[in-house]
């Protein structure tokens, strides 16, 4: 009964007019296992009206139908909404085209990516060579997403790199840009400051940066924006008064407060230039859908990553054979234990046996 009571308490709130506390009640209400698909359904419906951008409503009710396929007044209501949402729009004037990129004059303040795992997602350009900064939630394990950017615009992008400490996924496209105005002289993060998070289907979600706290970690900013207020699976810019970047809004939150974290700008850029290194000094890495990291093992003929040891997709396994299997022992570590009386396997051991074939380990010859 937990679950139906948050519920009917949150519909009172919202009745009421408290809608900071129904919004806090109705997101639990949507992931309480307690309710059944209807009670998960109507929370949704409720979520929709507490607050007044489109597309954070469109977004509610999208959630409801998954919930509850085919109900005929919340189809009839979504419809009406998304014949009201405004729809992005490039300037074709402040394009040019070129035989294998895309000039762009001036970056957009906000990118769609699609073909993620988790749904639609926001991200932002974080230099002139193309490179797209969005959340490891979004991408997922994917290698290959769309970046769009207006109505008319959309390039592929190839995910270079995924940071899930960080919650953070770089991705590159063929787009060269002139200017990058909302990353240059970026101020420094003020507590209680006011600010934007632009989502790419039209919503705009206001907040203020918080005081992150004595535990709070490098790299992140704490927001007061309720993570049910988030449109979509993540990366919104946050941008200031100024129209300056600050960071990018995660679906990540206080778990007693639902209020959302944020990447900081100065994260971001620390890690896309460490990407480009990477990329430099490892031509022939891979994208690991598993882990993220850039893995060589699958140039030298290896089917598993060296970092986390997942499959990796067959587009970054070489055809090499017969494999490289001195570079490959270096990659995996086999090198770094005393060789395997069976196998001559240098692996490694645990519980005295070796880890490639399982022979006992033979003990060393006693000192004298």
């Amino acid at each position: 009964m937990g679950g139906e009571d948050d519920l009917l308490r949150a519909i009172e709130h919202v009745k009421s007019g408290d809608l900071e506390s129904a919004v806090a009640l109705l997101r639990v209400a949507v992931d309480d296992p307690d309710l059944d698909e209807h009670g998960r359904a109507v929370a949704c419906i409720w979520l929709a009206e507490t607050g007044d951008d489109i597309a954070f409503k469109i977004s509610c009710l999208e959630q409801s139908l998954r919930y509850e396929p085919g109900n005929p007044q919340v189809q009839r209501k979504l419809d009406q909404l998304r014949a009201r949402q405004p729809q992005p729009h490039l300037d074709s004037s402040a394009l040019t085209s070129a035989p294998s990129s895309l000039r762009m004059a001036q970056a957009p303040p906000v990118l769609g990516i699609d073909g993620g795992a988790n749904v639609r997602g926001s991200g932002i350009f974080v230099n002139r060579a193309g490179l797209v900064a969005t959340t490891a939630y979004v991408v997922g394990s994917a290698l290959e997403v769309a970046v769009t950017f207006g109505s008319s615009g959309a390039v592929p992008g190839q995910v270079l790199r995924r940071y899930p400490e960080s919650d953070l996924a770089l991705i590159g496209t063929a787009v060269a840009l002139g200017s990058l105005d909302a990353l240059e002289n970026a101020p420094a993060v003020i507590a209680n400051e006011a600010v934007t998070a632009l989502a790419y289907n039209g919503a705009k979600i206001r907040g203020t940066l918080q005081d992150p706290g004595d535990g709070a970690r490098q790299g992140w900013l704490r927001t007061s924006i309720l993570i049910a207020m988030s449109p979509d699976a993540g990366g919104s810019p946050l941008y200031d008064g100024r129209g300056h970047a600050l960071g990018l809004l995660t679906r990540n939150a206080d778990h007693d407060t639902g209020r959302a974290w944020a990447v900081s700008l100065p994260h971001i850029l620390t890690l896309a230039e460490q990407t480009t290194q990477e990329y430099r000094l490892l031509p022939n890495a891979a994208t690991c859908g598993s882990c993220g990291c850039r893995a060589q093992a699958g140039h030298y003929g290896g089917r598993y990553c060296e970092t986390c040891g997942a499959r990796l997709a067959s587009a970054g396994v070489s055809t090499m054979d017969p494999p490289d299997f001195e570079r490959l022992a270096q990659l995996y570590g086999e090198d770094r234990s005393r060789p395997c009386p069976h196998c001559a396997a240098r692996t490694g051991y645990y519980a005295g046996r070796c880890l490639r074939c399982s022979g006992e380990l033979a003990p060393k010859s006693p000192t004298t």
